[in-house]
């Protein structure tokens, strides 16, 4: 029996480096493609690619349905052309003097002004970059082409505010329902007054906090690192 144990470890030792090495190649196995490149051996085009038309944006497919809160019949000064009609157009940047709009806008750090926004030829209607018209209860469209990235949020739920619920018929307000367009930036409010209490309750007593910065607080305290000279 110790013999026949002893065979048995004298053969494992010889095959086992055999086992042990590698397998050798198959010649037939295709090779696997470079995973990279130099970046010298790119073609370079003789000439640009031809620009292509622009599309329309039309929405986010992932986006929720919703409908938008309709604005229009709340303007003051809605329809425009009940004015404009009557006035020659005027395309010049320039600041308005006597007139029922905001002399200068606090939008765009003064690259724009109203005619960015506005359509010249019709202002009943808003105008894209394009010179695509653009209705008032859709001035989402309008937002979105400099804030894009609010505009994905507002269209995904992100951003901005739902009416009455969270669940069913998703109808939301539109940029300018919350934001002046003319002055967008939001300005601070003040906080609502303390609720009140239910009769035969104490209100609460406001949490006695530090009134040091963290930094403050740790001013004096040094942190031993060991090792550290």
């Amino acid at each position: 029996m110790i013999l026949r144990l002893a065979i048995v470890g004298a053969l494992l030792l010889l095959i086992a480096p055999a086992l042990a090495a590698d397998p050798p190649p198959d010649a037939a196995a295709p090779a696997k493609p470079p995973t990279h490149r130099p970046l010298r051996s790119n073609v370079v085009p003789d000439a640009p690619p031809e620009p292509t038309e622009p599309g329309t944006f039309a929405g986010y497919v992932n986006a929720p349905p919703f409908q938008v809160v309709p604005q229009k019949d709340k303007l003051t000064f809605y329809p425009c052309s009940q004015c404009h009609q009557y006035m020659q157009p005027n395309p010049q940047p320039r600041k308005l003097e006597a007139a029922p709009h905001p002399a200068a806008l606090q939008h765009g750090n003064g690259r724009i002004w109203c005619l960015t926004c506005h359509s010249i030829d019709n202002r009943d209607f808003l105008r894209t970059v394009r010179d695509e018209k653009v209705d008032f209860d859709e001035s989402y469209l309008l937002c979105g082409q400099c804030h894009f990235n609010r505009q994905k949020d507002w269209y995904l739920g992100g951003h901005g505010k739902r009416v009455e619920n969270w669940q069913g018929e998703r109808v939301i307000y539109s940029c300018t329902h919350c934001h002046d367009p003319h002055d967008p930036a939001v300005k601070p409010r003040a906080p609502n007054k303390v609720p009140p209490v239910r009769v035969g309750l104490e209100p609460m007593r406001p949490a006695e906090r530090e009134s040091q910065r963290v930094w403050e607080r740790h001013a004096g305290q040094r942190t031993e690192v060991p090792g550290a000279q």
